[in-house]
């Protein structure tokens, strides 16, 4: 039997290296480098083998193309994504994980996410 698919956001199968940062019960936050499984606008799954604690909050920093950025359909101005044309972003998220598996975290967004463009320049000025 196949199942209905239910969600409601266009989801990528994209393995995107991540910064998680997430609050542990002492109130700590130790940082994570990570791999996203798949990710949407919605959400993310986390590919791990030490999942994050259910309920717990995390921030979750990652580059995007421009390309990838249109298709999961983040809240984006259009002529934003015009002037950014053939540049990456650097997405920050915030999140709780909502499910945990032997295979990673799954993470909802909340709406506190930003973006910000990366230009060519950017990357080429001296440190």
């Amino acid at each position: 039997m196949v199942q209905e698919e239910r969600r409601e956001q266009k989801r990528l199968s994209l393995s995107l290296q991540t910064k998680v940062t997430a609050e542990s019960r002492t109130g700590s936050t130790p940082l994570f480098e990570l791999v996203t499984a798949d990710i949407s606008a919605s959400g993310a799954f986390i590919a791990t083998s030490n999942p994050l604690p259910i309920a717990s909050k995390v921030r979750l920093e990652f580059f995007l193309s421009l390309e990838e950025l249109a298709q999961l359909r983040f809240v984006v101005a259009k002529e934003s994504l015009k002037a950014w044309e053939g540049e990456r972003a650097w997405v920050t998220a915030t999140g709780v994980v909502i499910r945990v598996d032997k295979k990673g975290s799954a993470i909802i967004f909340d709406q506190n996410y930003q973006i910000s463009p990366i230009r060519s320049s950017d990357r080429e000025k001296p440190v």
